[in-house]
């Protein structure tokens, strides 16, 4: 076999790994969706966001079958929406963030009067751009406005990747975008996240993350072998911890990875709820998106650990010099 035809060969193959990757991915969704494409499901689920402590009462107050009950609660254990915990239903993170979205799409339902007003002024061929402003501000003066930012693209969905590498090039990508702030909530510590971001310090860009992954840096060898592979990590990492732009706190379980760069880019993990390992990464453009999940960030905050740069930074030079090349 000469070498076109292996580099044939192994193209194809990687092409039907790819081909099946996507395919298994298309298929979970699809089971979200059908398991939640039922009246009963939908009940169910919306009862397991405070938790199902017995299913008999459950039964009772929603008014259905046993069969029908545990046909449809099944169908949501199975597209990991729900799980059962100590004797407890509940939303999974995958669930939570799912059931998120169903509430957004009810409020958006309930303003569908104003919506098709809106989409009709905005398609108007004889009113000026000015005369559209000023009637879509009178529309909008009341709840509607949180929802107009989803008009002409105020969610704009970047991207899906179902590749772990896929999302760390998103994030990179995001953090060349800057130009005042990055929030960071991650649970990964990736080289080229951490390159990219002490470029951008020259730049004045302000630096804001909490990580779940504080045992990282406390593994020397693990600290030894990225730095012997990348030694622009060294001088890296020193920049980041001592930056006056930088803010490094850690918390522990954080249950999903997400980055908003200058309140209005938006990168989202999904968890695998099955075994909290990355799913999917979701990337939008939404002013609104964005200001929410800074609020979260600054919820986390609160009750995270800070760190102390200088004393970080000496420990993890401390750990290296230990070592002999």
């Amino acid at each position: 076999m000469n070498k076109k035809m292996v580099q044939r060969a192994y193209l194809t193959q990687r092409l039907s790994i790819k081909t099946h990757e996507e395919g298994d991915k298309l298929k979970d969704i699809e089971r979200i969706l059908s398991a939640l494409s039922n009246e009963d499901a939908l009940k169910i689920f919306k009862m397991a966001s405070e938790g199902i402590t017995s299913s008999i009462e459950a039964i009772k107050k929603l008014g259905l079958t046993q069969k029908r009950y545990y046909t449809r609660l099944s169908e949501l254990l199975e597209a990991k929406l729900i799980r059962k915990d100590d004797g407890v239903y509940k939303h999974t993170v995958l669930g939570s963030i799912v059931y998120k979205i169903i509430d957004y799409l009810n409020k958006v339902i309930d303003k569908g009067e104003q919506l098709e007003l809106i989409d009709k002024v905005k398609r108007s061929k004889t009113l000026s751009q000015e005369d559209k402003d000023r009637i879509l501000q009178a529309i909008t003066e009341d709840s509607i406005g949180e929802f107009l930012g989803l008009i002409d693209g105020g969610i704009r969905l970047g991207g899906i990747v179902f590749r772990f590498e896929n999302i760390v090039r998103g994030v990179v990508d995001l953090i060349k975008r800057a130009e005042e702030e990055i929030y960071l909530v991650t649970r990964y510590t990736e080289s080229e996240v951490v390159e990219e971001i002490s470029k951008r310090l020259d730049e004045e860009i302000r630096f804001y993350c909490i990580s779940s992954d504080k045992r990282f840096f406390s593994r020397a060898t693990e600290l030894l072998r990225i730095i012997l592979a990348r030694p622009a990590l060294l001088k890296a990492y020193y920049k980041i911890f001592n930056s006056s732009d930088v803010y490094i706190g850690f918390m522990d379980n954080i249950p999903y990875s997400f980055i908003v760069v200058d309140k209005r880019w938006v990168g989202l993990e999904v968890p695998n709820p099955q075994d909290n390992s990355f799913f999917m990464g979701l990337f939008f453009e939404n002013e609104t998106l964005a200001g929410k999940l800074i609020e979260v960030f600054n919820l986390m905050k609160s009750r995270a650990e800070e760190n102390t740069k200088g004393i970080f930074l000496k420990e993890i030079l401390e750990k290296v010099k230990t070592f002999s090349i």
